[in-house]
């Protein structure tokens, strides 16, 4: 019964190279406030005033506002996705869902040239569920991933016009993932052969998978911005990698399957005996589809980003950045189990790009409107795209207002509409895939909403 747990094992790896991916593009959160969300995120040159800036641009809290400022945001996730079959045409549709996903900042003046900041965003959540009776159920069918940044930072301005933020980040990460494990390909104890020869149907539920683990680690976070006119400014921001350790449990829940052996099976067991009964003691605490231990570490990579600000008019500025991010080192994750053998998961992936641009308007001096448009590529390709993560090229359209409550309190609101390219993908396991694995197609949507409330004093 190792084979079982090799195969049950091959989910966390893919749980957990979840990470990063989610990191990526497919299903990323760079939605952490409404205000740069509604710029298409573009905002490196000219971050918002209400503390984002933390993330955004470090450098920029020294002109987040007024001497303190304090920002809680809300971004709504909703996204909308199917898989179609080639051969049957059948579709399966995600399970509908919302997803929250907060973050807040504060920032104080120290002075003209110095400021100092906190914030804590989730940049790297996901969570992907599909009916448990889908086809891609035994790679996985629900997968929840949670990471928390806490960064505090400090900005200096060492010249006129010249400021540079630093902040340090402590990350905090989870995932759990739920997969079934079909019987039907499981080599029979004692044998040289799978249970498909004694007759089990392929697609034969016998286990219900669940990986949960936990991990941590640090990285920086550095910016630049340079007013180069009273038009013109750039901006610029390097988030260095993470390696983060993750440790948890994996546990197997047994399913009854209703089978009974045939006559004369290979087994020389008496005809209509249960097969559940023969497969209850590897569940045991001390066999291999016990609960045990689990332990992997991923590096989470570096991002780059670039950009500029222009004031057309004292109302009305331009935004443009390019976002950089280095997913090609990924090309595969080990992972460790207690009592299973270690498991090597192919990943290739490849470097991405963003193109993100906006605008901002002033008409009345008071209430701001956005709006903004971005793409990225995808960075899995195309013989890894699963129903773990499916994600690929996308176009997205944002827009947002900007509303002074008082003086010293304005609420923020953006939508953001969101349209991937089809992707081709595979339902099933392989030590080293290929796109002839491929047998359906993955179609994504996805609609967010987001709204802060910023305070200045």
């Amino acid at each position: 019964m190792r084979r079982i747990a090799v195969l049950c094992a091959a989910t966390l790896s893919a749980a957990i190279i979840l990470a990063p991916s989610a990191r990526a593009q497919g299903f990323s959160v760079y939605e952490h406030d409404p205000c740069t969300m509604a710029r298409g995120g573009a905002g490196v040159a000219a971050p918002c005033a209400g503390g984002s800036a933390v993330f955004f641009n470090p450098a920029g809290i020294l002109a987040a506002g007024k001497r303190f400022n304090l920002e809680f945001n809300s971004t709504f996730i909703q996204p909308k996705g199917n898989f179609v079959d080639s051969a049957s045409r059948v579709r399966t549709d995600l399970v509908n869902a919302t997803y929250y996903v907060p973050s807040g900042y504060a920032t104080y003046q120290l002075s003209p040239k110095a400021a100092v900041g906190f914030g804590a965003f989730a940049p790297y959540g996901l969570t992907t569920e599909w009916p448990s009776s889908f086809q891609g159920r035994f790679m996985a069918y629900k997968t929840v991933l949670k990471s928390i940044y806490w960064q505090p930072t400090f900005a200096y301005q060492v010249a006129p016009g010249f400021q540079v933020g630093v902040g340090a980040d402590y990350v905090t990460a989870s995932a759990q993932v739920h997969r079934r494990v079909d019987l039907s390909t499981v080599t029979v104890p004692g044998q040289a052969f799978p249970f498909a020869l004694l007759g089990v149907p392929v697609g034969t539920d016998f286990a219900d998978a669940l990986f949960d683990v936990t991990g941590h680690g640090w990285g920086g976070h550095i910016g630049v911005m340079w007013q180069a006119s009273s038009k013109l400014s750039f901006g610029i921001r390097y988030q260095t990698q993470v390696k983060v350790n993750f440790t948890g449990t994996a546990s197997f829940t047994q399913i009854a399957t209703g089978i009974t052996l045939p006559a004369g099976n290979p087994l020389g067991l008496p005809g209509g005996t249960p097969l559940d009964a023969l497969l209850t003691p590897n569940f045991a605490a001390d066999s291999l589809l016990g609960s045990q231990s689990a332990s992997t570490s991923i590096t989470m990579p570096d991002q780059l980003v670039v950009g500029l600000a222009y004031k057309l008019t004292p109302r009305f500025t331009v935004m443009a950045d390019y976002q950089f991010t280095g997913w090609s080192k990924f090309s595969s994750l080990d992972l460790t189990l207690a009592k299973a053998p270690a498991v090597s998961m192919y990943e290739n992936y490849g470097n991405t790009s963003a193109f993100r641009a906006g605008f901002e308007w002033n008409p009345t001096g008071a209430l701001e409107v956005r709006a903004g448009v971005l793409t990225h590529n995808g960075a899995s390709p195309a013989e890894t795209v699963t129903p773990v993560l499916p994600e690929g090229q996308r176009i997205e359209g944002t827009v947002g207002l900007g509303i002074p409550l008082s003086d010293w309190l304005r609420l923020d609101v953006a939508y953001q509409y969101l349209q991937q390219a089809e992707r081709h993908g595979r339902m099933v396991d392989a030590p080293v895939p290929t796109t002839a694995l491929n047998s359906g197609l993955f179609h994504f949507t996805g609609n967010l909403f987001g709204a802060s409330l910023a305070l200045a004093f």
